[in-house]
């Protein structure tokens, strides 16, 4: 029994040992140029996961630069898919986001209709969207702002929540730190680099075929 006793404790500290995954925010870089006109910076953001195939998720916090100086946060938005997510009946879910201190922000809902058949696979949400994802925590920007850990998910109608990711979304001085560096890279841009302009981000819906009447079950 004392053997068993001493296994189990071991097993215990492992799992709790057991290190959290947690994807670090990046602050992607842009050189764009116009005809005539000197590189320059694109839009300025953090960003975790991605609109990639392969991507459960993705995350930014849009930013306002100010000169040279990091500038103020004017919008976060994210988007969580859940394409192996199945119910046997007609149900919806929601994106959130969870803040360092427990704060909720909800996306906007998704209809899933019974079994595995959908036309859309995703909930995106952002600043604003409590208008039309239920009631959510006041204060998502001056959260985002100040920075810490979040974490992104989904939740269903039963209150369920599933596909957790935690997002280090950095501390304000780190955030600087990286913003300075991208000016430094844009100051040493080749002033005869290729006109380039900016792009176009969109998530892609591509033809689905109808929804079976009745819809499959789960399998």
């Amino acid at each position: 029994m004392r053997v068993i006793f001493i296994a189990a404790v071991i097993a215990g500290l492992g799992a709790c040992a057991k290190p959290e995954a947690v994807h670090i925010a990046r602050m992607p870089l842009e050189i764009l140029r116009a005809e005539g006109e000197a590189p320059r910076m694109g839009e300025v953001y953090l960003e975790a996961g991605g609109f990639d195939p392969g991507s459960r998720f993705a995350f930014q916090i849009w930013i306002d630069p100010e000169g040279d100086e990091i500038g103020t946060l004017r919008g976060v938005t994210w988007t969580v898919k859940f394409p192996d997510y199945c119910r046997d009946q007609a149900t919806w879910v929601q994106s959130v986001l969870i803040g360092p201190s427990g704060q909720v922000w909800r996306g906007y809902r998704t209809y899933v209709p019974a079994g595995p058949d959908r036309h859309q696979d995703w909930s995106s949400g952002g600043s604003g969207a409590e208008r039309h994802g239920g009631p959510a925590t006041p204060g998502l920007l001056e959260a985002a702002a100040e920075g810490g850990r979040f974490t992104i998910g989904l939740e269903d109608n039963t209150g369920q929540r599933i596909y957790e990711e935690v997002i280090d979304t950095l501390t304000p001085a780190r955030r600087e730190q990286l913003f300075a560096a991208n000016v430094e890279a844009v100051r040493n841009a080749d002033p005869a680099m290729p006109v380039a302009g900016e792009r176009l981000y969109s998530v892609v819906n591509p033809a689905l075929p109808a929804l079976p009447n009745p819809p499959r079950p789960c399998p």
